[in-house]
């Protein structure tokens, strides 16, 4: 149908979310390993994880709620 627009969900690479919540990548990846933070759903044929702004706020209270209770 021409003149049909869809909207697209903005997703993150890895690599962004880890600057925009100032951690490394490794440290993503090992918060994914340790099963501290949820994995996001993947591109189902590059297998490439598909984040987006919801996931990075949830890691972010996910982080937050683990540094007040230590």
């Amino acid at each position: 149908m021409q003149g049909m627009r869809y909207q697209r969900t903005p997703f993150l690479k890895t690599r962004e979310v880890a600057d925009l919540l100032g951690v490394s990548l490794t440290t993503i990846y090992n918060w994914l390993k340790a099963g501290r933070i949820p994995e996001p759903r993947r591109n189902p044929l590059s297998r490439h994880r598909l984040w987006t702004p919801q996931d990075v706020d949830l890691i972010r209270a996910v982080i937050l709620e683990e540094r007040g209770a230590a």
